[in-house]
């Protein structure tokens, strides 16, 4: 098993974020730092291209190129507090271009890595989340 962690405080209405060695700054819609939101996606998307090149390299497949982009779709009034909205996603989209010579391998090698990749499993399959609060004077 891996763990994964992060931790963050919040900075006015800036979260700031620490992975590792490093910080990046997380805000709110309008605001000059990516949402946390476009974060996810920009997880996602890096994610399944990580994947494709690890597997790739797995099955001794060369890739000549790899692009990707994703958007995802939610209605901002399941935040506002609109009950009968999901407040998060309702639809993530992947649009993600390779290229390599051996195309019957590469068709494969798209196949087991949409089904290995780590958060593409997570966003599809229910998991268990855990929230634990700490009240401080």
């Amino acid at each position: 098993m891996i763990t994964f962690t992060a931790e963050g405080e919040l900075e006015g209405d800036v979260v700031k974020v620490s992975v590792g060695d490093g910080e990046f700054k997380i805000g709110l819609i309008g605001s000059d730092y990516p949402t946390p939101e476009e974060v996810l996606l920009a997880s996602a998307l890096s994610c399944l291209m990580l994947t494709v090149y690890y597997v790739a390299g797995e099955k001794g497949l060369k890739l000549n190129s790899l692009k990707g982009y994703i958007e995802g779709t939610l209605d901002p009034k399941g935040f506002q507090g609109d009950p009968n909205i999901p407040p998060g996603f309702l639809e993530i989209n992947y649009e993600i271009e390779v290229s390599a010579e051996n195309k019957e391998l590469l068709e494969k090698v798209l196949q087991e890595s949409e089904r290995r990749c780590p958060l593409k499993d997570t966003l599809t399959r229910s998991i268990k989340v855990n929230v634990k609060w700490k009240i401080v004077q």
